[in-house]
């Protein structure tokens, strides 16, 4: 072997060296930067391994009316979905006094109406959307509030309605549940303790009794967990869960349903509808479309949590079918939008419920539609105060 050949070799060698050694002290000092400037992230906490923080401290705030709201002024996933200085989701600025001459539209629900979850900016929301096209339909003037929250059901709307909503003076009250109704079905026999934990306590800010999923766990994770700089990565690279996340359990699914839920959302809108007459704001009950549909193909079936209430496709289709049968019921006909002509569409929806911008944009034009008339014949009530006079 020639001298210029281990000559050669070497450099190859030493410069491998060199590469590896400048990688590592980049790496270490990424790992310190990040330590030094993030708070701990725990990715054993974040895919369910182990208990931890309620993740809804982050952002929401106890309330003894609706059992939790979200925290003015803070961004959601990217500094374009944002929550006002009033603590409304995907909602401009906006104030308790309503300008006069000003037609003022809420809309209560859930991660599906307030866009929570699936990272969709305040514009892409729906009812955001509703308020762009009815502005370019008519002369008034008209503003909005989100009052929808991720995880919501009616009870927390109702209490949310009540509590704080109802001082806004809105014209018009849109609701839009279903889903998270559902929830009800699992727990008829201790609707007494909704919201709580065992011992009655709130459980925001508490550490969980249960490991909460909010990622999928990949088997390269035990690698990872002891690098901040590798966690974040991952976790970029990664989906979060949503809305709903939850310990996703592999369980049997029931065939049917306790259908003494139903009662309770029956309950629910004659509350909301009660209040809605009380402070002259007219009430709108929408029925929520969803991918899951009769005849759903399998291939589309998977991005359904049907575990999260406890029943299979089966089930879900004919509760749905059931809470709009409630809806027509107790809701008169020229109040009840149906945007059912949106579910089973599967470019709609990222999974059961929560829509895609093209899924949000089929709603809100749908919704305008709707709106539109009467708000075009409808005075505003400016500052109307509820309550005797």
């Amino acid at each position: 072997m020639s001298a210029s050949q281990i000559s050669i070799k070497k450099k190859f060698f030493f410069t491998g060296i060199l590469l590896w050694l400048s990688g590592t002290f980049a790496f270490i000092g990424l790992e310190f930067y990040v330590r030094a400037t993030r708070s701990v992230t725990d990715l054993k906490v974040l895919t369910g391994r182990v208990s931890g923080p309620d993740p809804m401290a982050e952002w929401a705030f106890m309330d003894a009316f609706a059992a939790y709201r979200i925290k003015p002024g803070i961004n959601f996933y990217s500094a374009r979905k944002t929550v006002n200085q009033e603590g409304f989701i995907s909602t401009p600025e906006i104030s308790v006094s309503k300008p006069p001459g000003t037609f003022r539209i809420v809309f209560l629900g859930g991660s599906a109406a307030a866009g929570m979850g699936r990272d969709l900016e305040d514009v892409e929301t729906w009812p955001w959307k509703t308020i762009e096209m009815i502005r370019q339909k008519t002369n008034k003037k008209v503003d909005f509030i989100n009052g929808a929250v991720g995880g919501y059901t009616s009870f927390e709307s109702y209490g949310r309605l009540w509590s704080r909503i109802r001082h806004y003076s809105p014209d018009i009250i849109v609701v839009y549940h279903g889903w998270n109704e559902m929830y009800y079905f699992l727990q008829v026999d201790k609707i007494t303790q909704w919201r709580t934990l065992p011992d009655g306590s709130w459980s925001i800010g508490k550490t969980t009794s249960k490991p909460i999923k909010q990622y999928e766990p990949y088997w390269l994770d035990p690698i990872l967990y002891w690098s901040q700089a590798l966690t974040r990565i991952r976790l970029k690279l990664s989906r979060h869960l949503g809305g709903e996340a939850g310990t996703n359990p592999s369980r049997f699914l029931s065939p049917d349903f306790d259908r003494r839920g139903l009662e309770i959302w029956r309950t629910n809108l004659k509350l909301l509808k009660s209040t809605s007459e009380i402070i002259g704001a007219k009430l709108f009950v929408a029925k929520q479309p969803t991918l899951i549909v009769p005849g759903l193909p399998e291939s589309e079936r998977g991005r359904n949590r049907y575990e999260y209430h406890g029943f299979n496709h089966d089930a879900h289709v004919r509760a749905f079918q059931a809470i709009y049968e409630v809806t027509d019921q107790e809701i008169p006909a020229d109040s009840v939008i149906d945007v059912t002509e949106v579910s089973g569409h599967p470019e709609y929806f990222y999974d059961h419920v929560h829509p895609t911008p093209e899924g949000s944009t089929k709603i809100a034009h749908i919704m305008s539609d709707f709106l539109l008339p009467y708000i075009e014949k409808k005075e505003d009530s400016s500052n109307f105060v509820p309550g005797p006079q």
